[in-house]
């Protein structure tokens, strides 16, 4: 092979390669930017508190007739959330939940020895907020496997007596939990599909609460997505 021969092999295989390389880079799908969820979400327990029903003696005093304590209970409803890259760990998030609680207030300690009652009835809740979601990025984990935490909050409103009174506040949360991706994809409208699971710290603020304070109640999500 001729030194001319050798430099055009030289030349040829220094383009494949370059060609190569434009190649591998092209075939990569773009980082997603969007993402659409669904799924479930459990909220515990939520006390609302004590009080007692007392009555004015001739003397001045007072005397206690019952006791009342109520709760929401916990329940199970939908939860939906559309989230937007800002960066590469940053996550802005918009977020949508229903659920149909119980309200319970039992009446308890009657002076003339009644038996304890409890009543109940169902409220509609409705939350709309948004947050922000920061994966921790870790070279040890998978790029499947992405943990993450997360804070935000919003508005509450919740139906009751038949859904013709409305009670409104806000709602705070904050946790963590993290995403496993099922499925990646080089398709052009879809980049994968996964599941998510978190844990949260919810609190209301307002709403059916009759001291009008807030209250923390623990809260899990589960949920499948896409992103785009």
């Amino acid at each position: 092979m001729t030194g001319i021969e050798r430099r055009v092999c030289l030349l040829a295989g220094v383009a494949m390669l370059q060609a190569s390389a434009a190649f591998a880079q092209s075939a990569d799908p773009p980082r997603p930017r969007f993402e659409l969820g669904i799924g479930a979400l459990w909220i515990g327990r939520q006390p609302l508190g004590t009080k007692a029903a007392t009555e004015t003696t001739g003397a001045g005093g007072s005397t206690a007739l019952f006791n009342t304590s109520s709760d929401l209970a916990s329940a199970a409803g939908i939860d939906g959330r559309i989230g937007v890259r800002v960066t590469r760990s940053v996550v802005a998030e918009a977020e949508a939940s229903y659920l149909k609680p119980q309200l319970r207030i039992t009446i308890s300690g009657d002076v003339e020895g009644a038996a304890a009652v409890t009543a109940t009835e169902t409220v509609q809740q409705v939350t709309i907020g948004g947050g922000v979601l920061w994966y921790l990025t870790n070279r040890a984990w998978t790029r499947r496997f992405a943990p993450f935490v997360m804070a935000g909050g919003g508005y509450l409103r919740q139906l009751h007596d038949q859904a013709t009174l409305v009670e409104t506040g806000r709602f705070y949360q904050f946790g963590g939990g993290a995403t496993y991706l099922l499925a990646s994809s080089r398709h052009f409208h879809t980049k994968g599909i996964g599941a998510r699971v978190d844990v949260r710290a919810l609190i209301r603020s307002k709403g059916v609460a009759f001291d009008g304070g807030a209250k923390t109640s623990p809260a899990v999500g589960v949920s499948a997505f896409v992103r785009f």
